[in-house]
C-alpha cells in the first residue's frame, strides 16, 4: 500500500502510475485483441462489427463505473483519515449495489440488444456479428465488475502493481484464445466474444482471491448494506455515473453518425479510436494517479500537497502528451495497417481513413492532458460534480460540432477527429478559471 501524505509528489505520483499505465496498455492490449484478430483474419466487417459492439458494452458498463469511481474516493479518503472500519463498510456496500447492477444488466442488456442495434443504425451486413459479440459480453457482465471493482479498491490504497500481474496473464490468455478460436475453430465474432469473457472470469476471481487472502483491509467477512454510506457513495459517484453514462451515450451519438458512412468507414475509425484509446492510457492513469494523491491528503487535511500533487502531475501530462502525440503522428499509417489484411479490396480506404482520423487528434494531446489533469485534481477533493459536467460538456461540444461539420462543412469522417480538441479546450479554459476561484474547495468527505 502507498501513504501519499508523505514523501516527493512528483516521485509518488509517477511511481503509482506507472504500474497503473502498465496495466492499462495491457487493457488495451486486451480489448485491441479482438479487432485485429478479426480485422486479419476474418474481415474488415467483422472488425466493425467488433468496434461498434466495445462502443456499447461501454455504454453499458458507465453507471457501474462511476459507482466504482465513487467507492474508490471514498475509500481513499477514509484511508488517508485512518478511518478503517468506514472503509470496510465501504466495500461492503458497493459490492452488494454494484454485482446487483451489475446481474440486472446482463439479463435486461441481452433482451434489449437487437432492439437496441437498430435504433443505433447498424448496417445490416455487420449487425448479426455485432448481436452475437453484444449478447456474449453483456451476458458476463458480474466477471466485468468484479474484476473492475476489486481493481478500483486496490488502486485507493495505492496498490498498482497485484491488479497489473493479474491482467498480465489474462490479456496473455484473451490473445491465446482469440487465435484458438479464430485460427483453430472458425469461429469468427463468437469466438473472440468467448475468448474476452473467459479472460475477464478468470481476472475477477484472481482479484478476489488475492483480496480475501492478502488484503485484510478490503476483506469483508459478513456482506452488509449501509444506507448512510450508500448515500455517500451516490453523492460521490453518481455524478461519475451520469458523466460516464452521457460520455458514453455521446460516444454512441459519434458512432451512430460513423454507421452512416458504411461498414468500411467503421472499420477505420474503429482501428483509429482502438490507437487513440491506447495512446490516451499514459494520461488517463496520471489523472487517475493524481486522484488518489489528492484524496488522500485532503483526507488527512493536507491542502498545499494537494496542490502541489495538481502541479507535478500535470508537468508529467504535458511532457507525456508531447511525446505520444510525436509517434502517433509519425508512425500512425503503419499502426493502422496493423488492423487490416492488406489483399483485400477495401484496405487502402480503411488505412487512410482511419491514418486521417487519427493523426488530427493526436495533434492535439496536450489539450487533452490539461483538462484530465484538472479532472484527476478536482474528483480527488471530492467535486464529482463539476468532473461530470466538464466531461458532459466537452462531449456534448464534440456531438454538435461533428454532425454540423459533416452537414454543413461536408467534412465526412474527418469531422469526428477536429470536434475532439474543440471540447477539449475550452473546457480546459474552464478548468483552470475554476481552479483560481476555488469553487472546489470544501468538498472532501467529513
Amino acid at each position: 500500500m502507498n501513504n501519499f501524505t508523505k514523501g516527493n509528489p512528483t516521485l509518488q505520483i509517477l511511481m503509482f502510475s506507472l504500474p497503473m499505465l502498465i496495466g492499462s496498455v495491457f487493457q488495451q492490449l486486451y480489448n485491441m485483441a479482438d479487432a485485429v484478430v478479426v480485422g486479419r483474419f476474418v474481415s474488415s466487417g467483422a472488425l466493425a462489427a467488433v468496434g461498434t459492439a466495445g462502443i456499447i458494452v461501454n455504454f453499458m458498463l458507465s453507471v457501474m463505473g462511476g459507482l466504482a469511481t465513487g467507492a474508490s474516493v471514498l475509500i481513499s479518503q477514509f484511508y488517508g483519515g485512518e478511518r478503517y472500519d468506514k472503509l470496510k463498510l465501504t466495500v461492503s456496500t458497493s459490492l452488494v449495489a454494484l454485482l446487483a447492477a451489475a446481474a440486472f444488466i446482463s439479463v435486461f442488456g441481452t433482451l434489449i440488444m437487437p432492439t437496441f442495434l437498430h435504433l443505433m443504425d447498424v448496417p445490416e451486413d455487420i449487425f448479426g456479428d455485432t448481436l452475437i459479440y453484444l449478447q456474449i459480453l453483456v451476458g458476463g457482465m458480474v466477471f466485468m465488475m468484479t474484476y473492475n471493482l476489486f481493481t478500483a479498491y486496490l488502486r485507493a490504497l495505492g496498490d498498482t502493481k497485484r491488479p497489473l500481474y493479474i491482467l498480465i496473464l489474462s490479456t496473455m490468455l484473451n490473445i491465446g484464445l482469440d487465435l484458438l478460436f479464430v485460427l483453430k475453430f472458425n469461429s469468427g465474432v463468437m469466438g473472440v466474444a468467448l475468448a474476452t469473457l473467459i479472460a475477464q472470469a478468470i481476472a475477477g476471481i484472481a482479484c478476489y482471491i488475492y483480496v480475501v487472502k492478502r488484503v485484510p483491509l478490503l476483506k469483508v467477512e459478513n456482506l452488509k448494506f449501509d444506507k448512510d454510506l450508500f448515500k455517500a457513495l451516490l453523492r460521490y459517484g453518481l455524478p461519475a455515473s451520469i458523466q460516464l453514462s452521457l460520455t458514453s451515450f455521446a460516444a454512441l451519438t459519434i458512432v451512430r453518425l460513423v454507421n452512416s458512412f458504411g461498414s468500411t468507414e467503421i472499420a477505420g475509425y474503429t482501428a483509429a479510436i482502438k490507437l487513440d484509446q491506447l495512446a490516451l492510457m499514459p494520461l488517463m492513469n496520471l489523472s487517475l494517479a493524481i486522484s488518489t494523491f489528492v484524496a488522500q491528503n485532503m483526507g488527512a487535511g493536507l491542502e498545499d500537497r494537494a496542490k502541489k500533487g495538481l502541479r507535478s502531475g500535470a508537468l508529467i501530462m504535458g511532457i507525456t502528451a508531447t511525446v505520444v502525440s510525436g509517434f502517433i503522428m509519425i508512425f500512425g499509417k503503419t499502426l493502422i495497417s496493423l488492423f487490416v489484411d492488406e489483399t483485400a479490396v477495401n484496405t487502402p480506404q480503411i488505412i487512410q481513413s482511419g491514418t486521417s482520423y487519427l493523426v488530427v487528434i493526436a495533434f492535439f494531446y496536450i489539450l487533452h492532458a490539461m483538462f484530465f489533469a484538472f479532472n484527476g485534481f478536482f474528483r480527488g477533493v471530492g467535486d464529482a460534480v463539476v468532473v461530470m459536467a466538464l466531461t458532459i460538456t466537452s462531449l456534448t461540444i464534440r456531438s454538435v460540432a461533428a454532425h454540423l461539420l459533416v452537414h454543413f462543412a461536408g467534412m465526412g469522417i474527418n469531422a469526428v477527429a477536429w470536434s475532439i480538441p474543440i471540447g477539449w479546450g475550452l473546457c480546459t479554459l474552464f478548468c483552470v478559471w475554476y481552479y483560481k476561484k476555488r469553487k472546489w474547495s470544501g468538498k472532501a468527505a467529513a
